[in-house]
């Protein structure tokens, strides 16, 4: 993946967890089913979903830190 794309579906990300934080959805829990739901067969996880958890994380920490940096 291009570092182009990579970083954009990273902001995309952070914003679509920003925007459930607006509309007072649980974001922690609208992360941990998101990651749930990429390990329903545990059998098949590949370094791809595991990267993929590792950013939903990352989005959400990123978005805590900017909260309560700014606040």
């Amino acid at each position: 993946m291009s570092n182009n794309r990579e970083l954009a579906l990273t902001v995309a990300l952070e914003a679509v967890i920003n925007a459930a934080r607006s509309l007072h959805v649980d974001v922690e829990e609208l992360c941990e089913t998101a990651i749930e739901s990429l390990l329903v067969v545990p059998s098949s996880v590949s370094p791809i979903v595991v990267e993929a958890i590792r950013q939903i994380e990352v989005a959400a920490d990123a978005l805590d830190y900017g909260e309560s940096a700014s606040g």
